[in-house]
């Protein structure tokens, strides 16, 4: 039997939570780590792709017409293909959607909250943000906390 101690599952990481609102103030005195950030409303353009010239061709379009890219992210491979999800600051309206030509929906504005915690204390933090009526819309792991990584 191995102790699982000390694993890397119990170290402490830095998180991104997307919440919908802002959280509830007790939690901000219970987490005195967390930060809380406004997120304004983004266009997630979202596409599989054959080649990676079909990604590089969105992204010059991106920037010749200056929009701000927020994020870069690729999903979980389908049918040998890879899918791509490009977000940009602000609602795009339909004459640049059609020029882009990838499908498209709106993120609305959301809070981020940067949390360094332990996932029993981040499962806390999650289970009292829905105990609040606070909607979840994403948790991302962004990497182990810096005590951590001396440790490694």
């Amino acid at each position: 039997m191995v102790d699982a101690v000390g694993t890397e599952a119990d170290k402490e990481a830095l998180y991104d939570v997307h919440l919908a609102c802002l959280p509830p103030d007790d939690l901000r005195t219970r987490f005195p780590s967390m930060t809380i950030r406004m997120m304004s409303a983004q266009t997630a353009l979202r596409q599989r792709v054959n080649e990676p010239r079909q990604l590089d061709d969105l992204l010059e379009k991106v920037f010749s017409v200056g929009l701000v890219l927020t994020d870069v992210h690729r999903l979980p491979p389908s049918a040998g293909l890879s899918t791509y999800e490009v977000r940009v600051a602000g609602e795009l309206g339909e004459p640049l959607l059609r020029y882009l030509r990838w499908f498209h929906y709106t993120v609305p504005e959301q809070t981020l909250v940067r949390l360094t915690a332990a996932p029993a204390d981040l499962h806390g933090f999650l289970r009292a943000c829905t105990d609040s009526g606070v909607r979840i819309e994403r948790v991302r792991r962004v990497y182990a906390a810096p005590a951590a990584l001396a440790e490694s």
